[in-house]
């Protein structure tokens, strides 16, 4: 029996959903910040995530997925001829000079991230999941990749309710390069809480709430918290044989890293399902 609009657009929140899908998030970000520039900043990624699920004989879900950005252009300050990204501008916000300006960098793939998720939802309808994800280092832009591998865990928790989806993701992600192949001064050490929430209306749609609240560890003081909230609307539908779920959300950065962060963050989110692998 084919799943309802209402039930596809829960399963898709789900950390361990059982729907082969492929999200599709075109991403605005605009900026704030102490450095000179700062708030005539602005962004644009597509982010496309596709997700394996394949379902285990004792109910659960081992889901396989990728994180695939595509950066339009990332604002980089430049000063006494160092070129500043985003998370070096957190780790050095206590040196940076401040008589440098901001430029726009150039259209590229940024690093590609793999996540491996088990779990599933208990017969009282309570997620419980964890999973290890991956970051390459395939970034095609030298002014802000990294050039770390990075590793760490998630775990989710959640429940699934007559109302709708509630739950959050805690992941640590670390710097796992050989030290021996090291030839930078930073690190890498930065945890994330990503909340999923969603409230049914019927018919498939939702009113939807996804802020991520990160915090990173290497930061200068005052310069570690990014924390946004936010609301949105989402709906399913079918086109031809194919559901799909289209959403819409803004959210506002309460706390950011005071020398450079984001603002507001404006999301179109595209998801296509391609099959159900629990039927």
């Amino acid at each position: 029996m084919a799943l309802s609009f209402d039930e596809i657009s829960l399963d898709l929140l789900n950390p361990a959903t059982s729907l082969g899908h492929a999200t599709n998030d075109l991403e605005y970000r605009s900026f704030q910040g102490d450095l000179p520039g700062a708030s005539d900043q602005s962004q644009w990624d597509l982010v496309i995530t596709p997700s394996i699920p394949f379902p285990l004989s004792n109910g659960k879900n081992l889901v396989l997925s990728a994180r695939i950005p595509v950066s339009f252009g990332e604002p980089t300050y430049f000063a006494d001829g160092t070129e500043y990204t985003q998370w070096r501008i957190r780790q050095f916000a206590d040196t940076i000079p401040t008589d440098g300006e901001f430029f726009n960098g150039h259209g590229h793939l940024a690093d590609i991230g793999l996540k491996l998720v088990y779990g599933g939802a208990s017969d009282n309808n309570f997620i419980a999941t964890y999973g290890l994800e991956l970051v390459l280092t395939n970034s095609q832009d030298g002014s802000v990749e990294k050039d770390q591998i990075l590793l760490g865990p998630e775990f989710a928790l959640g429940k699934i309710t007559g109302w709708g989806i509630i739950g959050a993701r805690v992941s640590h992600l670390t710097n796992i390069t050989d030290p021996d192949d090291r030839d930078y001064e930073f690190d890498t050490n930065i945890s994330s809480l990503k909340f999923f929430f969603a409230y049914g209306l019927g018919n498939g749609w939702q009113v939807i709430s996804n802020p991520v609240v990160e915090y990173d560890w290497e930061g200068a003081p005052g310069n570690k918290l990014a924390l946004p909230i936010g609301v949105g609307v989402a709906k399913t539908a079918r086109l031809g044989n194919m559901p799909f779920k289209a959403a819409i959300e803004i959210q506002k950065y309460l706390k950011n890293p005071d020398a450079f962060g984001p603002d507001w963050l404006l999301k179109f989110s595209f998801t296509p399902v391609f099959w159900d692998r629990s039927r």
